[in-house]
């Protein structure tokens, strides 16, 4: 796997995203404010712009000796950038045609609420990081861009109860999304704890075969665990705080 062979398969990907989402926006972009515009498209080609970072076969971005670690960096840029960033480029009547689908309208509106959203992106998480799961997604670039694509499709609907624009699918309230980022940052924190103190290589280095993501050594292993644990968890702290101090700047303007 070489840049040459990545590049237009990237570039494709990128191009597509961008497309459906000008096309998706096209019919309500006369509604919305000039600066809610540029906000929101800024925001999309921010979010878009980390996904396409975590779709870069990992021995690609800082050669096969920390391949680990990088892709534990893909996960993070994935599930803690990528995904919220993409909910706020896209506006509230972007959703509306979808909230008005009736095969999807129930589902997503049961999917979406906060319970369900934890469990089943979390199910998707996990089952990517067992050994059974991850080792054979390390031997084929196909699986493991299938395995990418899911974590990004996971973390949007985690992050739906917090950053979802829509009544359809509705916010927490703030206290509900201090408690639910908090939680959230737990399964990060956790997989970071797993990756980090072993004293033995998680995943069966003879089972691996074209080995794009799996540790190279067990330092390769350390230190991803350690990224995933440290910013990774960061990012969730940061938005808990974002979101406390808004609930207190609300609460402090009633009194």
């Amino acid at each position: 796997m070489t840049w040459e062979a990545v590049a237009p398969i990237l570039g494709v990907g990128v191009l597509a995203a961008l497309g459906a989402y000008f096309v998706g926006i096209a019919g309500v972009y006369e509604q919305l404010p000039a600066a809610r515009r540029r906000a929101h498209l800024a925001w999309f080609l921010l979010g878009l712009g980390w996904a396409a970072f975590g779709f870069i076969p990992s021995p690609l971005l800082l050669g096969p000796d920390l391949r680990f670690t990088v892709n534990m960096a893909q996960f993070v840029a994935l599930t803690g950038l990528a995904a919220p960033l993409l909910w706020m480029g896209l506006p509230e009547p972007f959703f509306r045609p979808l909230v008005r689908w009736p095969p999807l309208a129930g589902a997503s509106r049961w999917l979406i609420r906060p319970i369900p959203a934890y469990l089943a992106a979390n199910l998707i998480f996990f089952a990517w990081h067992t050994p059974a799961l991850f080792e054979v997604a390390s031997r084929s670039v196909v699986l493991w861009a299938l395995k990418q694509f899911l974590f990004l499709l996971a973390a949007m609907l985690a992050w739906g109860p917090v950053l979802s624009p829509t009544p359809a699918w509705p916010r927490l309230s703030e206290p509900g999304q201090v408690l639910y980022l908090f939680f959230l940052a737990m399964p990060t924190t956790l997989l970071g704890a797993l990756f980090t103190f072993p004293d033995t290589r998680i995943y069966n280095p003879t089972a691996l075969g074209f080995e794009v993501c799996a540790p190279s050594s067990l330092e390769d292993q350390r230190l991803a665990g350690l990224f995933m644990w440290v910013p990774g968890a960061l990012i969730y702290l940061g938005a808990l705080t974002v979101v406390f101090f808004r609930w207190f700047g609300k609460e402090e303007a009633r009194a």
